[in-house]
């Protein structure tokens, strides 16, 4: 058939052609006229508005039936008791859910950030691993060997504030005689880079001190430094240049 005037051609006809390509696509049950198609065509709708209502009713349940308890967060805690100074190895540890309102302060979540630490206090099995259980990495890690901590008390606190670790100083008697030369600063007392400027007299304060990396024939010698032994050792901290 000729399309008539005023019509475009394949436009007209594209109803009844998606009609037709839908047809296709359903069962053949469900398709043309009679009774039986009429009655499958029914039961699918039933089918349908069926499951539609009870995925509404599951839905509005949901919201107010208890929702499932949150897991915890995970917390690396000890698997057996352990002694002071006991090094952390992985078979020390293992990973708990632990309750979000009861998780301690400075908790840890992986394991691997403990290992080689040593504890600062007994563990019984099952306690959290915090970081104030667990000692840094001590005072001569990287050191060379042969060499010893030693705590040196100074004349002045004030003289503390000079130093920071890393540092290399001299150490002087009281008497002007050198003790120590070069040795490197491990760390310092608090009260003394905490003094904040040199004191006024020998006696503002309780003295502070440095703690040193020397040789065992130096830590000896700052010992013996005051040989009378009735009075507390304390030194001059000249801070040498780091190209000296």
């Amino acid at each position: 058939m000729r399309p008539g005037p005023g019509t475009v051609p394949g436009v007209d006809g594209a109803p009844g052609m998606a009609r037709a390509g839908l047809t296709r696509l359903l069962p053949v049950g469900l398709v043309g006229p009679g009774r039986r198609p009429a009655w499958h065509r029914t039961r699918l709708r039933r089918a349908v508005t069926a499951g539609l209502v009870a995925t509404a009713v599951w839905l509005a349940m949901g919201a107010f039936l208890p929702q499932p308890t949150p897991r915890g967060l995970p917390v690396v805690v000890v698997a057996q008791d352990l002694m002071p100074g006991h090094v952390l190895t992985r078979g020390d540890l293992v990973v708990a859910d632990w309750p979000p309102d009861l998780k301690p302060g400075g908790a840890v979540a992986d394991p691997a950030t403990l290992v080689g630490m040593g504890l600062a206090a007994g563990m019984s099995r099952g306690e959290p691993v915090t970081a104030a259980r667990v000692r840094g990495p001590g005072l001569l890690t990287g050191a060379r060997p042969g060499l010893v901590a030693a705590h040196v008390r100074l004349v002045d606190p004030a003289m503390g504030s000079m130093a920071t670790p890393g540092d290399h100083v001299d150490l002087i008697s009281s008497s002007g005689q050198m003790v120590a030369a070069g040795v490197l600063v491990l760390a310092v007392d608090a009260g003394a880079a905490d003094s904040g400027g040199w004191s006024a007299s020998a006696g503002a304060g309780p003295p502070g001190g440095v703690v040193v990396a020397v040789s065992s024939d130096d830590a000896m010698r700052l010992a013996k430094t005051d040989p009378s032994g009735l009075s507390d050792i304390a030194f001059n901290l000249v801070l040498r240049s780091p190209a000296s």
